[in-house]
């Protein structure tokens, strides 16, 4: 009996990371103004396509940084606030499709998250980068996404 249940959870834990993984793509390049960035620092997070809705999240810091913006983080709110450099303010929470962008409504794709590991707020690019005035051009080459940001 004893090896039957730790048979059946061995499936079930096997059958979920197998899911996770093919949920996930990594091979995504991000270029803000034609100059590619590198995360380097180890045990950041990566940007990745989620496959089930084919939407390129990346972490939130990076993309806002190197943008011009600022970005805070309520922890007891779970939401993360960005005011790009023309004032414009990005309100987003943890599992929420609703996004505010100066105090108005909008309706995400997908909802940001935040991963137990790296445990870096992960947000949809394409939204935060064309809220803050940006053109998101996108291309796949040799199985990679190019992804390049250019500022307005």
């Amino acid at each position: 009996m004893y090896k039957w249940i730790l048979g059946c959870c061995l499936m079930v834990m096997m059958s979920i990371a197998n899911h996770a993984e093919a949920r996930m793509i990594f091979t995504v390049e991000v270029q803000v103004n034609d100059t590619s960035i590198a995360i380097e620092k180890e045990g950041d997070a990566r940007p990745y396509v989620e496959q089930t809705t084919n939407i390129t999240y990346i972490p939130i810091r990076f993309v806002s940084d190197h943008l011009g913006a600022r970005t805070s983080w309520d922890k007891q709110k779970q939401q993360v606030t960005i005011v790009s450099k023309s004032g414009k303010k990005i309100e987003m929470t943890i599992g929420s499709k609703i996004a505010y962008v100066n105090d108005k409504a909008k309706t995400l794709i997908d909802a940001p998250i935040l991963p137990l590991y790296p445990n870096h707020v992960m947000v949809p690019l394409r939204f935060v980068a064309e809220v803050m005035g940006a053109q998101v051009d996108s291309s796949t080459v040799d199985g990679i996404l190019h992804v390049n940001i250019r500022n307005e």
